[in-house]
């Protein structure tokens, strides 16, 4: 059995008996992790102020904010899809607590590994095909604001991305425990 005992440093959460691959790897994905986080705080006070400048311009002037529809769009969508990576990087997925319920620790450890080999393997495939889907639109110019059309583009080949990142991370994490006869801790349930 695992130890319990978390430890938060300045290279992010660390268990007590984390394997020496596992730490660094726990280590780089905090750090993308907060970097996330502050991708997401940034496009949320930019779409908070493109909706609030918009609203102004629309009721109180006689010249609208042109094309902030664009902005509002691919901030959103931006949003959304480092939003769904920031919830790899916490293991916020998917939750069997009824089905694991029944399954021993080290059953339920490989069956974690395999759906989330499984989940990498489906982000992979969003990834191959948001990067065709900006290589297909990325020489259309059309109207934009301040947020290019290329990185609403780009924003499904990014969110795959880091997706696929964050579930590789927890694979190598996963596996290290594993090979060493360890039982990989268990991600914990609720926000952090």
């Amino acid at each position: 059995m695992t130890s319990t005992s978390v430890s938060g440093d300045a290279g992010g959460i660390s268990f007590a008996d984390d394997p020496p691959i596992a730490r660094q790897v726990r280590r780089i994905d905090y750090y993308v992790g907060r970097a996330e986080q502050a991708a997401l705080f940034g496009l949320l006070m930019f779409l908070v102020l493109v909706t609030f400048l918009w609203f102004v311009t629309e009721h109180f002037s006689s010249a609208p904010l042109e094309n902030a529809s664009y902005d509002v769009r691919y901030a959103c969508f931006l949003i959304a899809m480092i939003g769904g990576a920031f919830a790899a990087h916490h293991r916020r997925l998917l939750s069997m607590d009824f089905v694991s319920h029944f399954m021993s620790g080290r059953i339920k450890a490989w069956v974690r590994l395999v759906n989330t080999i499984f989940a990498a393997v489906i982000a992979g495939v969003f990834l191959k095909y948001g990067i065709y889907i900006y290589e297909q639109t990325s020489k259309e110019h059309g109207a934009w604001h301040w947020i290019p059309a290329q990185a609403g583009n780009a924003a499904m080949a990014l969110g795959a991305g880091l997706l696929l990142f964050h579930l590789v991370c927890q694979v190598i994490i996963d596996i290290d425990y594993l090979v060493r006869g360890k039982l990989p801790p268990e991600p914990a349930m609720g926000a952090i």
